[in-house]
């Protein structure tokens, strides 16, 4: 069934990735979704994908990187779906360049996300997104056409985030 083989592999990257990365909090968020949206994660976890990750990314005087979407009033770490056979690392780094134009050098982890993915008439589907800290290693940030609104540093956490966890990242 999805629900135990997704929740197996999910729990098997959140091992792994504290053995490699150190230990991090664990939000367990839910997400409701279309039967669609539901159908598309199912799919990419049938791809051996476990959801996605991004970057807390800082400068040296502290400042955090954060993009809007495009459709979306809330800011967020730049960050995106993994590609099968790769890392969540790798996504962290290639979403974050992707996104913002920025160079990255991971350090650890900031927050796992064991999302609980929730539709109509569809079992429980578990997915990890992972929030690796990062340093600021390069590059102009400026926003990816068609995907992403704006690009911005800060020094304080705004109110208008995508999601509330972000207000945990250290600044």
């Amino acid at each position: 069934m999805v629900t135990d083989a997704s929740r197996e592999a999910v729990d098997a990257a959140v091992a792994r990735l504290r053995d490699e990365w150190g230990e991090c909090p664990v939000a367990e968020p839910r997400w409701e979704v279309t039967p669609a949206e539901w159908d598309r994660d199912r799919t990419r976890f049938e791809a051996d994908t476990l959801g996605g990750a991004g970057a807390w990314v800082r400068r040296a005087d502290g400042a955090a990187l954060l993009v809007r979407h495009v459709d979306e009033d809330g800011w967020s770490e730049p960050g995106g779906k993994q590609e099968p056979g790769e890392s969540l690392a790798e996504t962290a780094v290639r979403e974050t360049r992707e996104e913002t134009g920025v160079e990255i050098d991971l350090g650890g982890l900031v927050m796992l996300h064991r999302v609980a993915v929730e539709a109509p008439d569809r079992p429980t589907l578990f997915r990890l997104i992972a929030a690796f800290d990062a340093d600021y290693a390069g590059g102009d940030p400026r926003p990816r056409e068609g995907e992403i609104a704006e690009v911005r540093w800060v020094h304080d956490h705004p109110d208008d985030l995508l999601y509330p966890e972000v207000a945990e990242y250290p600044l």
